[in-house]
C-alpha cells in the first residue's frame, strides 16, 4: 500500500500520539510506501509543512508543533496514495480530512489525544468545556473518515457517546520488541534493599505525579521506598521542588531507552496515577515486563480497566488512598506476585506486531469502502469525459 501518514508532529515530541506514530510508521515501511507530512526537519519519506507552537509553556515543553496545511503539498501527496492516516484533530488534520474524500482517496482518523489532556493542562476543568470539543472533533473530524482507529474499547465508546457512526476498531498502541519481557517478580526482596517503584510518562498535570510524591510521603514504608519518576516536561522543576518540600529523593526526570530497560527490569511495582487515559502505554510496558501496577481509578481514563483488581486501583487525585495501597501491597508479598502474574498474562495481548497487522487490515477495510462509495461518481466522471470526446452530432436547419 502506499500510505500518506499525515501527523503535525513527527520526530521530537513526547507525548503519546508522537511517539506511537513514529513506532508505527517505522514498523509500516517494513511493508508498504509511507510518506510523512508534519512539520518539522527534513528527512526521507517526509514531506515538510510550516510549523508553529502555541505560546504556552505546558505545549512548548512537551516539544509538540503544530502544522500549517499547505492544499497544494497535500494534493501532491494525496494523488500518488491509497489510504491518508491523520493522527491529529489539528489544523492539519482537519484540513486533510476536507481535500482527501474530495480527491476520492480513503482516510483513516486515529483518536490519539482527549481535551481533557488539553484542557488540565491549561487549568481548565469545566465539564462542558470537554463535551464541546468532543462534539465538535467527532462531527468535523472522526465523522469524516472512511474508518477510525481507537487505542482501546473505552475510546471507541467515548466517541460513541458524542455522535460517532463511522466505522471504527481497536488498535492498541501495543509493546515495543525493544521493551523486555516477562520476569515474575515474587514481591520479596532482598534485606536491605529498598522497594523500587516506577512511574513514566510526560511530565504534565494530566499524568499528575503530584499525587505520587505525596502518597510516598505519607507512607508507612517511606524510609524503605525509591521513588524514580522516568520522563520529561513542563513540570520537572515544580516536581523536584515539590519532592524536596516533602523530605524526599526522587529521581525525576528523563531517562534514555536503555536506563528505562533497567529500570523496568529492577522495580517492584509500578505507580501510574493519570487521570486521563485513552490506554495507557506505559503501563502496558511495565506489564510486558512482568510488574505489578497501582492505577488511578479514574472515569476518563482507560487505565483502570488494565488493573488486576480493587487492591491495585486507588481514588484518583487522592494521596491518602493512594498511600494506603502502597502499604497494603508492600506489606503484602503475595499481592505483588499476583499482580506481577497477571501483568504477564495480560501483556501477551498488547503484541506490537499484532497490532501492526489490524491497522494493515482497517487501511485496506477503508480503501474498500471508498473504492464503493466514489465508484458511482468515477463511473459518472468516466461517462462524461466519454460523452465529450464524442463528435457533436451535425444539425440541418429545416427548409
Amino acid at each position: 500500500m502506499r500510505i500518506a501518514f499525515v501527523t503535525d508532529t513527527y520526530e521530537d515530541g513526547i507525548g503519546g500520539g508522537v511517539v506511537t506514530g513514529v513506532r508505527f510508521v517505522e514498523a509500516l515501511r517494513r511493508r508498504h510506501e509511507v510518506t510523512v507530512v508534519a512539520a518539522g526537519a527534513a528527512a526521507p519519506g517526509k514531506v515538510v509543512l510550516p510549523g508553529f507552537e502555541i505560546p504556552l509553556r505546558a505545549m512548548r515543553e512537551s516539544r509538540f508543533v503544530f502544522a500549517w496545511p499547505s492544499r497544494a503539498e497535500l494534493e501532491r501527496v494525496f494523488a500518488e496514495v491509497d489510504v491518508v492516516h491523520v493522527q491529529f484533530p489539528f489544523l492539519l488534520g482537519l484540513a486533510a480530512l476536507r481535500l482527501a474524500p474530495r480527491m476520492q482517496v480513503a482516510t483513516v482518523a486515529a483518536f490519539h489525544v482527549q481535551p481533557e489532556n488539553l484542557l488540565m493542562n491549561l487549568r481548565l476543568h469545566a465539564r462542558w468545556v470537554s463535551h464541546w470539543l468532543y462534539r465538535r472533533w467527532t462531527r468535523n473530524f472522526f465523522q469524516r473518515a472512511d474508518a477510525v482507529v481507537c487505542p482501546s474499547q473505552f475510546a471507541v465508546d467515548r466517541l460513541r457517546q458524542f455522535g460517532l457512526t463511522t466505522p471504527a476498531w481497536v488498535v492498541s498502541n501495543g509493546v515495543p520488541p525493544n521493551r523486555p519481557r516477562g520476569t515474575l517478580r515474587t514481591g520479596i526482596r532482598p534485606a536491605g534493599r529498598p522497594y523500587l517503584l516506577l512511574c513514566t510518562g510526560r511530565l504534565a498535570r494530566d499524568k499528575r505525579q503530584d499525587v505520587i510524591i505525596d502518597a510516598v510521603a505519607r507512607c508507612r514504608h517511606r524510609a524503605q521506598i525509591r521513588l524514580v519518576i522516568a520522563g520529561a516536561g513542563p513540570l520537572e522543576q515544580a516536581l523536584r521542588e515539590r519532592a524536596r518540600r516533602c523530605g524526599l529523593t526522587v529521581e525525576l526526570g528523563y531517562v534514555s531507552d536503555a536506563r528505562l530497560v533497567q529500570l523496568l527490569r529492577e522495580a517492584d511495582l509500578f505507580v501510574h496515577a493519570s487521570e486521563v487515559e485513552l490506554e495507557g502505554m506505559s503501563i502496558l510496558e511495565a506489564q510486558a515486563a512482568g510488574l505489578p501496577v497501582l492505577v488511578a481509578d479514574a472515569p476518563e481514563s482507560a487505565a483502570r480497566y488494565l488493573a488486576p483488581g480493587a487492591d491495585y486501583l486507588f481514588r484518583p487525585g487522592d494521596p491518602a488512598d493512594l498511600a494506603l495501597h502502597l502499604d497494603h501491597l508492600l506489606d503484602t508479598p503475595g499481592a505483588l506476585a499476583v499482580g506481577s502474574r497477571d501483568s504477564l498474562e495480560r501483556s501477551a495481548s498488547y503484541d506490537f506486531h499484532r497490532s501492526v497487522r489490524t491497522l494493515e487490515q482497517v487501511y485496506a477495510m477503508a480503501m474498500a469502502a471508498a473504492d464503493e462509495r466514489y465508484r458511482g461518481a468515477r463511473r459518472f466522471a468516466s461517462n462524461r469525459q466519454a460523452f465529450a470526446r464524442r463528435p457533436l452530432p451535425v444539425v440541418r436547419r429545416a427548409p
